[in-house]
């Protein structure tokens, strides 16, 4: 049985402190003990400021992917950018977006998911991976494809990524300042103690470090040992063809129905 603790009895440690009291909400307690010591290295000043914002993907759903895989299930970390900059979109799970729903359409990819880069290269990178599509196939390839046997919406990726026990977090949880550099050196050394934190819970753990913001980790005390994999950004059309990339998910099948 999972163990929950409510923000009420989080003490008065770094958790109890805006944003994380509620963030914390519906934490599993393995969670929260790993949080205690990455949340306790934020600037407190800069925690002020950030009390004063509006930010992305609000404070509710800041840590929302840990609550979607317990610490014991973790085979991966899949480490983003930072949130969607649109309300909606930004949900606390990485390259999840809220706002898209089915994936597909008469001409290939839904609408939204071909407005969202990152995202549509993700799905085109699996299609890849199974073998259904070649790299640069067009919207005519995909419109043809036989979808019997595939998923329907995005929500379905997730939840077999979550099945698999992959956690998806971005490299900046908080999405407030137009300087996402700024922002990510701000959050720098929490993201480096949950990740560091994780591996030392789940040492064979895989990290999927994608983008220049997200390698910045593989330099961390002790990232040597991480078992992880390095790639561009998937805003970049290399991602879909990426030879580790495509070995590591194409054994999850993550766009084949279940049942």
């Amino acid at each position: 049985m999972v163990s929950i603790t409510h923000p009420q009895s989080l003490g008065d440690g770094p958790l109890a402190r805006y944003p994380f009291a509620q963030a914390c909400e519906g934490l599993a307690s393995a969670w929260l003990n790993l949080l205690e010591a990455p949340a306790a290295t934020l600037d407190p000043a800069y925690l002020t400021r950030l009390e004063a914002m509006e930010w992305l993907p609000g404070p509710e759903l800041m840590l929302a992917a840990l609550r979607h895989v317990p610490l014991d299930a973790v085979n991966a970390v899949l480490v983003g950018e930072s949130p969607y900059p649109r309300q909606g979109s930004a949900i606390g799970e990485a390259f999840h977006d809220g706002l898209v729903g089915t994936l597909w359409s008469g001409q290939g990819l839904a609408k939204p998911v071909n407005k969202a880069t990152s995202l549509r290269n993700l799905v085109k990178m699996m299609l890849v991976a199974d073998g259904r599509i070649s790299p640069a196939a067009r919207a005519e390839e995909i419109a043809a494809l036989d979808r019997s046997d595939l998923v329907e919406t995005l929500g379905d990726v997730f939840g077999a990524l979550r099945r698999h026990g992959v956690l998806c977090i971005n490299a900046t949880p908080v999405l407030a300042d137009k300087n996402k550099a700024r922002e990510a050196a701000a959050w720098h050394k929490f993201t480096a103690g949950l990740l560091s934190a994780i591996h030392q819970a789940r040492p064979d753990a895989k990290f999927l470090l994608f983008g220049a913001f997200a390698k910045q980790f593989a330099d961390i005390a002790g990232a040597d040992r991480w078992p992880k994999l390095m790639a561009e950004h998937p805003y970049n059309v290399s991602f879909i063809n990426d030879p580790a990339v495509l070995d590591y998910f194409r054994p999850l099948k993550l766009l084949q129905r279940q049942g």
